[in-house]
Parts: structure tokens; sequence; C-alpha cells
């Protein structure tokens, strides 16, 4: 899986194509609250210190559907705002490659609950539409290199790829963001949290007709590569 960013990352040419990141907040609640196969737990605020510790890192303090069903095991949840309040908020990575690695995870083991989550942070981070079009529609398996992008082995081209942009502890810092978020999105898939388990991803809208239907053609293979 980190293969697939890196060679995403190599198609964007990493840190100087990225789109400026969006002023503002566009984080509003994106859950339906739709049953999962565990009941939601939302203590009232000020009852619950874990759940509190929790809110604190949310947007407006409100808990997401992710967060009602890990309360269910507490500890696991602790455990869970404790290590993704490091990758997801305290890392040296670029806040639009940090995005890329989640988002693509999310494609890769069809976690649409994960890529609602983090498309408009991505998007605020500065992910443009064709580069999440690309990210969305690029496929996980190049039957002409033989490479699943699939794969949870890392192989040493990938690494050598990576240090073009990034140095030992961030190289540390988006394997851990790899790993952290495809365990997240197999989480919300098992326990079909916002009973999204079987939507498909979204494709996002591009707005401009002939670089999204390039993008398309690319990913799809519709085109000499």
């Amino acid at each position: 899986m980190l293969r697939s960013c890196c060679l995403l990352l190599i198609a964007f040419g990493c840190l100087v194509s990225f789109g400026s990141p969006s002023p503002g907040s566009n984080l509003e609640k994106r859950d339906d609250n739709l049953p999962a196969r565990v009941p939601y737990v939302f203590p009232p605020p000020g009852t619950d210190p874990i759940a509190d510790a929790i809110r604190a890192r949310r947007t407006n303090g409100t808990l997401l559907d992710l967060d009602g069903v890990l309360l269910n095991a507490p500890l696991i949840a602790q455990g869970e705002d404790d290590l993704f309040g490091v990758i997801r908020d305290n890392n040296t990575l670029p806040p639009a490659m940090r995005e890329l690695f989640i988002l693509r995870i999310a494609v890769l083991n069809n976690a649409s609950y994960e890529w609602l989550q983090h498309e408009s942070v991505g998007r605020m981070a500065g992910l443009t539409t064709e580069q999440l079009l690309a990210i969305r529609l690029a496929p996980p398996f190049f039957a002409s290199q033989g490479v699943n992008l699939t794969s949870i082995l890392g192989a040493d081209d990938v690494f050598n790829a990576l240090k073009t942009f990034l140095n030992d502890s961030q190289l540390v810092e988006a394997t851990a963001t790899a790993a952290g978020y495809s365990f997240i999105s197999r989480f919300v898939v098992a326990l079909n949290v916002d009973a999204k388990m079987d939507v498909p991803v979204p494709v996002p809208t591009c707005s401009f007709v002939w670089p999204c239907m390039a993008i398309r053609m690319f990913t799809t293979g519709r085109v000499r590569r």
C-alpha cells in the first residue's frame, strides 16, 4: 500500500505541485449516524474522561460515529486517540502528503467512511480535485509491472523513491500513517461504521472536463503508457 502512495507522489511531483491549502474550515460533521454492527456510545460531555479527550481533538468537539463504535471498548478508544493524535496531528509530513496516504488507503480497502471523513481535509491541505480523482481512480494492480499495490511488503524501491522527498524521521511517519489508516479502514469496514461497508468510495466531481477526462482514461488504462 505504501508503494501505491509513493507512485502517486511521484506522479504528482510531490510537494511542488500540490495546490495551496484552502483557507477557513469545511469540516462540518460528516456522519449520517446510520447503524453499525455495534451500538454507538456517546457519553454526555463531562461524564467520561476518555470521551472528553477524544472530543478535544474533534472538530467542534463532536464525536464521530467511529468514536462511538470505539467507545464500546474505552481503553481501545483511548489508545486509538493517543496514537492518531500523533499520526494525524503531530507529525512533520506535509499535510497534503499525509492526506494523500490516508485517502489512497481508503480507496485500496474500499473504506468509503474513511474517504468521506478525509476528502474535505485533503482539499483544505491543498489537494486539487484532479489529484483527488487520480487518488480515487488509479488501479490497485498494474499488470504490466506485476505490481500489486495492496501488498503490505515495502520493497526497497518504494523506500528509495520516498527518500527523494522525506528524511528518516518522515519515512517512519509516512509508514506509520499508511499502516495506521490501513487499520482504521479495515476497522470501519468490518464494523460497518455509519452503514458504509457496502457503499462505494465516492468519485470526486471535476469542474474542468478535459483534465478529468485525461485522468480517467489514464487511470483506467484506456491510453497507452
